[in-house]
């Protein structure tokens, strides 16, 4: 049994969101979703939602997800991760036969949260690694060894940001689109060094909501459905002081399972377009790395400003390279759109951690 996106919907994304509240954000995205999906709520089984606590600033933060969705009675299962990883849950829910269309929420609400930085902090070893100092440190150690071991330079680094802010001016919906050249993020803030400000994505307010369903249910609905041929995750070890910080182990391991369940060989050559996480500059080539891909030029990546451009949405973040890639697929991507038969999703879910998720989506159902 295939897993299809049937359709998928926002709200946002910008850098504050006063005149909505996350349920509103929720309520708003869900309602597109649907109709871009060809169903109503009635059709749809139940709910996939990755939320946590703390950003939601209250316990038991999924409790408030069903009304929002037309949920209400129907099982909603929430995974304390990436979009992506509970894309990959209800995927497999869907396996199981025994749902026919599952939805998957997420959202951010980050302009409400008044000390973000200790709140990422609170994500580290309270013995060993959460030191009074910016959480950031983690991703300045990282990109140090990521320069040591790869022969990669700081300019190259760099030339990262330039390429994704400046390719988001074009993208109505990333707010930190921008025109920088090289020794503009080189110079400016320093965050834990050589990571400066600009090198570092800026947090986002927004909720995404994806429609997944059988082939069947992409036939019968479905307008512009796009395939899941192939999804894995994988972590990387979640001690620091073990960890290989110059490469993304969780990212090989995904791909790795991705590809096999897609049947991709080659990924350079068989993928179109690369959606992956650059909440830090240097990640984005560390990520192509583990991809099997490295820095190819020949390869459209983040052709929509990337998390850089769009800015980081907690656990929503997934959800936006989804509904990038998504649009890619369908020809919806505007001044952004490349020409892509098959892409390629990656998330990741951020410091501390090597947690992430990768997925192989086809414009049209291919069978192995």
């Amino acid at each position: 049994m295939g897993v299809a996106v049937l359709g998928m919907g926002i709200c946002g994304f910008t850098p504050t969101s006063t005149g909505l509240s996350y349920r509103e954000m929720i309520a708003k995205a869900a309602k597109m979703a649907y109709r871009d999906a060809g169903v109503t709520v009635d059709r749809i089984d139940g709910a996939v939602s990755a939320e946590e606590d703390f950003p939601s600033g209250y316990s038991i933060a999924d409790e408030y997800v069903p009304d929002q969705l037309g949920m209400v009675r129907k099982p909603v299962y929430t995974i304390p991760g990436d979009f992506m990883h509970a894309v990959a849950s209800a995927a497999m829910q869907i396996e199981t036969g025994r749902f026919d269309i599952l939805v998957v929420e997420s959202y951010s609400k980050a302009s409400n949260i008044l000390t973000k930085d200790e709140m990422v902090r609170f994500a580290f070893d309270p013995v060993f690694n959460r030191f009074g100092l910016s959480p950031h440190w983690l991703a300045g150690l990282e990109l140090n060894s990521f320069l040591s071991e790869t022969g990669y330079t700081i300019e190259e680094v760099a030339e990262v940001v330039v390429k994704n802010r400046g390719a988001a001016v074009a993208n109505s919906n990333a707010p930190y689109g921008d025109n920088f050249s090289v020794d503009d993020v080189i110079g400016s803030r320093p965050v834990s060094l050589p990571l400066t400000e600009l090198m570092c994505a800026g947090y986002a307010d927004g909720a995404v909501i994806a429609v997944l369903g059988t082939d069947q249910a992409a036939h019968r609905y479905a307008k512009k459905p796009a395939y899941i041929s192939g999804i894995g995750w994988g972590s990387g070890t979640s001690i620091l002081e073990r960890r290989d910080h110059s490469l993304s182990i969780g990212t090989a391991i995904a791909a790795d399972r991705a590809y096999k369940e897609s049947g991709v060989i080659d990924p350079a050559r068989e993928i179109d377009a690369f959606f992956v996480s650059d909440t830090y500059a240097h990640r984005q080539l560390m990520h192509m790395e583990a991809l099997g891909v490295g820095d190819n030029h020949d390869q459209a990546v983040n052709p929509d400003g990337g998390v850089l451009g769009g800015g980081d949405l907690f656990e929503a973040t997934g959800g936006a390279r989804l509904y990038a890639a998504f649009s890619q697929l369908r020809g919806e991507a505007g001044r952004c759109q490349v020409n892509a038969e098959r892409v390629l999703v990656h998330a990741w879910r951020g410091v501390p951690s090597d947690s992430c998720v990768v997925a192989i989506l086809d414009k049209a159902r291919r069978v192995l």
